[in-house]
C-alpha cells in the first residue's frame, strides 16, 4: 500500500479574489504609513538624545557645560 505524502487539500486555491482598492483608499493608506514612519522616527530621535551618565572616574558625561562663566 503506497502512502501519498501530499495532502490533496494543500493544493486548494481560493476562487475568491480580493478586490482592488480605490485610488482614494490607497492614498489614505499611504499617508497613514508615512505618518507612522514619521512618529517612529521622532520617537527614535528622542530616545537617542544624550542622557547624562557617570564614567569610571565619577564624572558626569553627556551634559552641556557653560564655559562662559
Amino acid at each position: 500500500m503506497a502512502i501519498n505524502p501530499l495532502d490533496s487539500s494543500s493544493n486548494y486555491v481560493s476562487q475568491v479574489q480580493p478586490q482592488p482598492q480605490p485610488y482614494a483608499e490607497r492614498v489614505a493608506v499611504k499617508e497613514n504609513d508615512n505618518k507612522a514612519a514619521e512618529e517612529a522616527h521622532r520617537a527614535a530621535s528622542a530616545s537617542e538624545a544624550l542622557k547624562p551618565t557617570v564614567n569610571t572616574q565619577g564624572q558626569t558625561v553627556g551634559t552641556l557645560v557653560n564655559v562662559k562663566a
